[in-house]
């Protein structure tokens, strides 16, 4: 028992100083791409861009279903983004309500009988529509069959002409510079082939937008969105600008994600029965580049590009995490052949396992260490000077990289306005690890029993309050 006992503490022990640890070296990496980037980027001149008629076309496809108090707004909201070459595809996904009627009312739409070649399986399309005001000349509408937003993202591939693919949330605020940042990547790699590219993606919740536009961003006045803010910038200013720094990245939100049109072709698009899709067509492109041999990029701009609701009831945000962790799961085991695959270069040897570690193994490896310190508390073996003293320097550590991932976007990007925003964020990243984080393992590891007993659990529903407008 005591060699149990033993090799248990060193190993839970050695887990930590592993998650810890790349935490740190993921800060140090990326707060040296993101100055890389914004040093960069000081140099390129977007308004000549914006105006150059050399720029690749880019398609835009937002997934709709039963938008009707918003589409409107969303998709005038869409238009307005600031891109010379760009092509608006709408994708009515089978919607009950008349989300459909407003957007043929709104903006004049006619329906297109022109042949249109299928690459990509969907469920069947009923109508191509395209408008007869020349206002409107680059948005097209499709109405199909319900098939989820997969399947609305491959419905909209096939009638997509820009020779990159960008796919949205329909209530997502995109920056209007978006477009110019995620290309820019492309335009100046002359060494690799860059695949696809993704963005920072900032909580709306609370703060302030006029036409559509952020004017005023504000700490989430409830806990909930509050901490997730926090998650967002330590996972998008640390994990995502490191991992891409190598081309290791292995996730581009579903929010907003740049893609090589030719690229998802060759991957059939998003898979359909994957609840992670995100993932999975990001993993699709990596095993395809790296068994074509391509000398390929997969990469990320370090700044807010959109901007988007996180959930505010719990019962909703529980629902989220347990179907990130059963999509994590579904993508972890369909490729797991990429697992310390020399084959599949940094994603094989590196992103891969430490994934796998840290992110995968994370719940079943914090319970196991909950239930250890139960145990040896019940039967007197526990060392406390030894666990107060792991238990500190873990908790400080992590409060540091919190604190650190906060100062650095007030400082870099949206300086808050009002200075106890700030302060609500610290306060909040204080009292994560006892409130929040058990809840998000207890969240993760339902999402492993309903992946085993239940593998007709779908997505769930979000509910959303909204944005606070300034007129």
């Amino acid at each position: 028992m005591e060699t149990f006992i033993y090799y248990f503490e060193n190993g839970i022990l050695v887990y930590c100083i592993f998650v810890v640890s790349t935490y740190v070296i993921q800060g140090l990496v990326a707060t040296f791409q993101v100055k890389k980037y914004l040093d960069r980027s000081s140099l390129i001149n977007d308004h000549e861009l914006l105006e150059s008629p050399y720029l690749p076309k880019i398609s835009l496809i937002a997934p709709a279903f039963n938008e009707s108090p918003v589409v409107k707004d969303a998709v005038r909201s869409l238009l307005s983004v600031q891109y010379f070459n760009l092509e608006l595809v709408i994708v009515n996904d089978g919607s009950t309500d008349d989300t459909l009627e407003k957007l043929i009312n709104e903006y004049d739409l006619q329906v297109d009988n022109t042949p249109v070649t299928t690459h990509i399986k969907s469920n069947p399309v009923r109508n191509k529509y395209v408008s007869s005001n020349p206002v409107y000349a680059n948005l097209i509408v499709i109405d199909k069959e319900n098939g989820r937003k997969a399947d609305a993202v491959n419905a909209g591939i096939n009638y997509c002409s820009g020779d990159y693919i960008a796919i949205v949330d329909l209530d997502g605020i995109l920056e209007p510079n978006t477009f110019t940042k995620l290309i820019e990547p492309i335009l100046s790699n002359s060494k690799q082939r860059v695949v696809a590219v993704g963005g920072i993606i900032g909580a709306t919740n609370d703060s302030l937008f006029k036409r559509g536009k952020l004017i005023k961003i504000k700490t989430p006045e409830s806990f909930y969105p509050r901490v997730q803010v926090i998650e967002y910038l330590r996972s998008f200013l640390f994990g995502r600008p490191a991992w891409s720094s190598y081309n290791g990245l292995m996730l581009i939100s579903g929010a907003l994600g740049l893609f090589d049109r030719e690229i998802l072709f060759a991957v059939d698009g998003f898979s359909h029965d994957s609840i992670g899709e995100d993932m999975d067509v990001v993993m699709k492109i990596h095993k395809y580049c790296s068994e074509m041999k391509m000398n390929y990029k997969i990469d990320f701009i370090p700044i807010p590009l959109c901007w988007t609701e996180l959930p505010t009831e719990r019962k909703v945000l529980s629902s989220q995490r347990n179907r990130w962790m059963r999509g994590t799961i579904q993508v972890m085991v369909k490729f797991r052949k990429m697992f310390l695959n020399p084959k599949y270069g940094m994603v094989g040897m590196v992103s891969y396992p430490a994934w796998f570690f840290s992110e995968l193994c994370a719940p079943i490896i914090e319970l196991a260490g909950m239930a250890f310190i139960i145990f040896s508390v019940i039967y007197g073996i526990i060392n406390f000077q030894s666990a107060v003293i792991i238990f500190l320097t873990v908790y400080l550590i992590c409060l540091f990289v919190s604190f650190y991932a906060i100062t650095l976007y007030n400082f870099l990007f949206y300086k808050f306005q009002d200075k106890n925003d700030l302060y609500m964020l610290f306060k909040a990243a204080m009292v994560e690890a006892f409130i929040y984080h058990p809840q998000t393992i207890w969240w993760s590891l339902r999402g492993y029993y309903i992946h085993i007993t239940d593998k007709t659990a779908g997505w769930g529903n979000m509910t959303r309050v909204g944005l606070k407008k300034q007129e």
